[in-house]
């Protein structure tokens, strides 16, 4: 540990004397001890150790003094999850829902717990600005957690939950580009289309309708709807033209039904927004159709 305990020196700008580096020895020990019993399925990795501690370290004008005012284990687990660390980030996830779910049963009303933990996670790991970067590393951050939660429901309950059924959201999800024949059926039937939307809409898994926000409403970018869901880019990709297809899909079929025509003319007519659809969505409706135009 006398190696490590150098290192985090050199790393923070310190000049231990030897009998500091002994101490910081034993407190880096007693640390690593610690944190291995706390989350035994959290790997221990030394140099992760300086990435995560020598921020918080190197401004304080004793290093000994500081790190003994750290909450270490917590420090690291920060650490491991800004670096990407899986595990780490399943812990993460953990405590966000036990201090969430907390927080949501005290507040009342009618927030879903999932809900919170999704947009506090994506607050707290995702994009340039996280949140988790943030935390202080003298407190606990179970309570530091507690705290964000708060605000994140609080937040959230001035919102909408899901996504609003306005043009803007319409034309994200399926744009209607120069096609006069699917810009006939969507001014024609509006309000139908509307309709047929939300309800196809309220259709979606939960997922679905979480990457189809992160996308269109929060604008995340592939690797960082991946991140969010500790997926590779290509995984998010695959889930995320998934839902748009099953949406595209769902919202095409109850249109259709809704029009309440003959079994001929409405065949005809499914097969003319899937054409449509398929024209101006070529990348997803190749997932799910395979270029077969007539949507069966």
């Amino acid at each position: 540990m006398r190696t490590l305990a150098l290192q985090l020196a050199a790393r923070t700008g310190h000049t231990l004397a030897p009998g500091n580096v002994t101490e910081l020895a034993a407190q880096l020990e007693a640390a690593i001890t610690a944190t291995r019993t706390k989350w035994p399925e959290l790997a221990i990795r030394h140099e992760l150790w300086l990435d995560a501690l020598a921020p918080w370290l190197d401004s304080e004008p004793d290093l000994v003094a500081g790190f003994a005012q750290l909450a270490v284990s917590d420090v690291y687990l920060v650490g491991a999850c800004l670096a990407g660390d899986k595990p780490a980030l399943a812990i993460l996830e953990r405590l966000t829902r036990t201090a969430t779910t907390r927080v949501v049963a005290r507040l009342g009303g009618h927030l879903s717990v999932e809900d919170v933990v999704q947009e506090l996670l994506m607050k707290l790991v995702v994009g340039d600005s996280r949140k988790l970067a943030g935390f202080g590393g003298q407190g606990a951050l179970a309570a530091w957690l507690r705290s964000s939660a708060v605000r994140t429901a609080i937040s959230l309950g001035r919102k909408r939950q899901e996504l609003a059924i306005e043009d803007e959201t319409l034309e994200a999800i399926a744009d209607e580009g120069d096609d006069q024949a699917l810009a006939f059926l969507k001014t024609s039937y509006r309000d139908e289309f509307k309709r047929a939307f939300a309800a196809a809409l309220a259709e979606l898994s939960k997922r679905s309708r979480t990457l189809l926000r992160l996308q269109i409403i929060d604008q995340l970018t592939l690797e960082e709807i991946g991140t969010f869901y500790r997926v590779s880019r290509a995984t998010a990709a695959r889930w995320l033209a998934e839902a748009r297809a099953d949406l595209v899909n769902r919202t095409r079929t109850r249109l259709m039904t809704s029009l309440g025509l003959p079994a001929e003319e409405l065949g005809q007519l499914m097969r003319l927004v899937a054409s449509n659809l398929y024209g101006t969505l070529p990348k997803l409706l190749r997932q799910t159709h395979g270029g077969d135009e007539s949507g069966q």
